[in-house]
C-alpha cells in the first residue's frame, strides 16, 4: 500500500485487513461499493442478468486481486475502474457478434444544441417519456463514450477519476463528453428542450 494515500483512515484500515485476508473487511468494502456498481452495470450493459454477472464478476477479480490495489484512488473508484473494463469487454464482443444495420448518417449538431444539452442527474428522472428517450440515446452512444456519460452524470465523478477508472487522460474524457453530448443533442432534437442552458464547466 502507498504511504502517499487517497483512502480515508477508516477505509484504509479495511483494505489493509482485506489484504490480510479478512473476508469480513473485503465484504464490509464492497457493500459499500455495490450499489454504485450495481448501478453501473445495469445502465452500461442493459441487461440485469449481464450486470449482475458482471459485479459478481468484478468482485472476485477485486478478492484475487486486492494485493495489487495501492490506495491511489478510492476503493471504490478501483472498483469501478474493473467493472467498467469489464462491461466494456463485453459491449464489444456483443458488437462484433450481432447484425447491425447501418444507421442513416445524423444531422450535424448545432453549438447552440451542444451548449444547452446540459444533462445532470435529474434528465434521467425527467418524466417516463423523456427519460425513455434520453436513455436510449444513452444506450446508442459508442460504449467508451456511454461510460464516460455515466461515470459523470450519474456518478457524479470528476474528470480525474473517470480517467483513472477508464485507462485514460484527463482530456480524453473531456472530448468523450464533447462527442456524446453531440450526438445526443442530435438524436433528441426535438424531444429535449435545447432552447436554454449552460455547458457544463471543467471539473
Amino acid at each position: 500500500m502507498s504511504s502517499d494515500r487517497a483512502l480515508p483512515l477508516p477505509e484504509l484500515r479495511l483494505v489493509e485487513q482485506a489484504q490480510r485476508g479478512d473476508r469480513a473487511a473485503f465484504g464490509t468494502l464492497v457493500r459499500q461499493a455495490a450499489p454504485q456498481l450495481e448501478r453501473l452495470a445495469l445502465r452500461l450493459l442493459g441487461d440485469r442478468h449481464d450486470a449482475e454477472d458482471a459485479t459478481q464478476e468484478a468482485v472476485l477479480y477485486a478478492w484475487r486481486r486486492l494485493d495489487t490495489f495501492r490506495g491511489e484512488a478510492r476503493f471504490t473508484t478501483w472498483m469501478h475502474r474493473i467493472l467498467v473494463s469489464r462491461s466494456l469487454d463485453a459491449l464489444r464482443r456483443r458488437r462484433r457478434t450481432a447484425e447491425v444495420v447501418p444507421p442513416a448518417a445524423p444531422t450535424e449538431a448545432t453549438p447552440d444544441d451542444v451548449a444547452a444539452l446540459h444533462l445532470g442527474p435529474d434528465a434521467l428522472v425527467a418524466g417516463a417519456d423523456l427519460e425513455d428517450a434520453v436513455r436510449a440515446a444513452i444506450d446508442a452512444l459508442p460504449p467508451v463514450q456511454r461510460a464516460t456519460l455515466l461515470l459523470r452524470v450519474d456518478h457524479g465523478l470528476p474528470y480525474d477519476e473517470i480517467a483513472y477508472v477508464l485507462g485514460s487522460t484527463r482530456n480524453a474524457v473531456r472530448a468523450n463528453l464533447v462527442a456524446a453530448r453531440k450526438r445526443l443533442a442530435v438524436t433528441l432534437r426535438g424531444v429535449v428542450d435545447l432552447g436554454g442552458g449552460s455547458g457544463e464547466a471543467s471539473a
